[in-house]
């Protein structure tokens, strides 16, 4: 289990997932077409880094929801949840933040939709520039974007073996 210095805050069974758990879920979730490319050893990466496998929203400096921003697995940012909804059709349902947190497959299933829908809109970019998109920290943000993908290939190799 992760120390209680990760982003300050440790893994709890409220709304946490196990790595079957998340295995599970990424097999209902992540359909072939997307598998091929964005494997469920990446997309575990991913959900680790971005949440823990805590299905939860973003949180404050002082362990706070912070609703207005991004939730689930894949912490999915409420105005990308909007430009998703408004331009890819292939999309499984209209998503919202309450409906992410509220259902872990919904949360899988999310962000599976969003790569889907960046590789719809960037048919010509690598794996690597869609998941630059996918894990960027919108204006002004500090994520070091380059770390977090670095990481989530690491992960993908390690499982791959």
């Amino acid at each position: 289990m992760p120390s209680k210095d990760w982003k300050g805050y440790t893994w709890t069974s409220d709304h946490g997932y196990t790595f079957g758990q998340m295995w599970n879920f990424l097999e209902y979730g992540n359909v072939l077409d997307t598998r091929v490319e964005f494997s469920n050893e990446l997309m575990i990466g991913l959900f680790w880094e971005e949440s823990m496998f805590q299905n939860w929203w973003q949180k404050g400096d002082k362990g706070q929801d912070l609703k207005q921003y991004a939730a689930g697995f894949g912490q999915i940012e409420r105005a990308t949840l909007g430009i998703m909804n408004a331009l890819y059709p292939e999309k499984r349902m209209k998503y919202t933040p309450e409906m992410i947190v509220s259902d872990p497959l919904i949360s899988v299933n999310a962000s599976v939709d969003y790569l889907r829908y960046l590789r719809k809109r960037y048919p010509n970019s690598t794996k690597v520039q869609i998941l630059h998109n996918y894990g960027g920290a919108g204006e002004g943000g500090s994520t070091d974007v380059s770390s977090k993908v670095s990481q989530w290939m690491n992960c993908e190799a390690i499982l791959r073996g």
